[in-house]
């Protein structure tokens, strides 16, 4: 590998905090993101989970854009906006309103020729797409149809608009690869920053199907059965690696990184909050649901990235879990952690973080990521709430229920999603 590529800046949109330093403060709290819905959709249809963890009250304020722009973009879209804003000030950069170019910007100090931007969604603009849909079955009229609802929809458009709005001409990109689908597009990122095709890049994934207004989403996934039914208790719902765990709780958000080439980074004066030393991905080739129960293909996995990272097994000191709280996912991760690292496990903290903000599909991940570089500038592991009777199935370190501190100096991050797409970064101290 040629030149280290940093990460110099994290935005996250949650449902346990709408900035990076509120979500942040939120994890080491232990807050739980998950409420209950009472919409009559949830009620009154039949949907045997009734909780989610929602992202209330987000509108162009929250995102830095203007009002006119958030009835032309679906709230996935709005999420990623936001992230990326506060990702690009966060890593030092000034933002100004492009005078040649109504509602866009220009990035200072970055060729947006070299500058990228990768972002995942599994789902896409489907709250657009539901309304839409519905007023057109309704009234048979395209007079109720949201007039940009196509491009709204597209699983690209969270990508697009953030290449949109801050004028970046490099190479721009969607990932679609489910729940590992904002991982991967950090992973591609960095891929492009590392083979010198770009040098700075926005990555990462956003979601917003939690709060859509006929609650299909939720209803998709509760029929199959992969959902908490923890109705009474919402906020103790998500419990990955709990005994009594009973599927995952649905979210939503955004997270979005600013990935940057060291030598790009160093010249502006701009600090690594951690480096990205390594990624691989692989396919477990075996359901469209479910993870492969021998966990080898995870176990392979973890293996490629540490070495195309240069990093040995023995170096690895954290490990930030995709943890659904699902009987199956959790189990099996578990089962491979402990295949690679043997009786290293014991030693290694485990954090499953959807216990707190529920799993937001593609923006888990990187929202995730973010944590974990977090956890590098602080010496601080975010707690895995709810964790209170352990499984024997699943035999690991959690970090349960308060921080933990600790230096870390090398994470891994894993990410798995529907069809069996599986990702693992490796973060470092910078």
């Amino acid at each position: 590998m040629s030149e280290r590529v940093l990460v110099t800046g994290i935005g996250v949109v949650s449902s346990i905090g709408l900035d990076r330093e509120s979500f942040w403060a939120a994890c080491l709290a232990g807050r739980s993101g998950v409420t209950r819905l009472d919409t009559p959709w949830h009620t009154q249809t039949g949907v045997g989970t009734q909780i989610a963890a929602v992202i209330a009250n987000y509108g162009a304020a929250e995102a830095g854009v203007e009002p006119r722009l958030v009835s032309l973009v679906d709230r996935t879209s709005l999420f990623a906006l936001g992230a990326a804003r506060e990702a690009l000030v966060h890593a030092g950069f000034e933002i100004h309103p492009d005078p040649e170019r109504r509602g866009q910007c220009t990035v200072a100090g970055v060729d947006n020729r070299r500058f990228a931007t990768v972002v995942g969604s599994g789902i896409g603009g489907l709250t657009t797409l539901e309304a839409s849909h519905a007023a057109w079955r309704e009234t048979r009229s395209k007079e109720g149809v949201k007039r940009y609802s196509l491009p709204m929809l597209i699983p690209n458009a969270p990508a697009a608009q953030v290449a949109i709005r801050f004028g970046a001409r490099g190479e721009s990109k969607a990932i679609s690869t489910a729940c590992a689908a904002g991982t991967m597009a950090i992973g591609d990122a960095w891929r492009l920053l590392r083979d010198g095709e770009a040098d700075v890049a926005l990555a990462g994934g956003a979601e917003g199907v939690a709060l859509d207004e006929d609650a299909y989403a939720l209803m998709g996934f509760d029929r199959l059965r992969t959902l908490s039914r923890r109705n009474d208790e919402p906020q103790r719902a998500s419990r990955p690696f709990d005994r009594d765990r009973d599927g995952f709780v649905l979210g939503e958000g955004a997270s979005i990184l600013v990935l940057e080439r060291e030598a790009h980074a160093r010249a502006r004066g701009a600090k690594g909050l951690a480096v990205v030393a390594g990624y691989a991905t692989n396919c477990d080739a075996h359901s469209m649901m479910q993870l492969d129960e021998d966990g080898e293909s995870i176990v392979e996995l973890i293996r490629r990235a540490l070495s195309v990272a240069d990093l040995g097994l023995e170096t690895v000191d954290y490990v930030s879990a995709h943890g659904t709280s699902t009987l199956a996912n959790d189990k099996t991760e578990s089962l491979a952690l402990r295949k690679v690292f043997g009786s290293r496990t014991d030693g290694i903290p485990v954090t499953g973080l959807k216990s707190m903000t529920g799993h937001a599909i593609a923006a888990s991940g990187p929202i995730e990521a973010g944590a974990a570089v977090m956890s590098i500038q602080s010496d601080l592991l975010a707690p895995t709430i709810n964790y209170e009777n352990p499984d024997p199935e699943c035999d690991i370190d959690v970090v349960a229920n308060a921080p933990r501190r600790q230096r870390v100096n090398v994470c891994l991050k894993l990410s798995y999603g529907f069809g069996g797409h599986n990702a693992c970064l490796v973060l470092t101290r910078a």
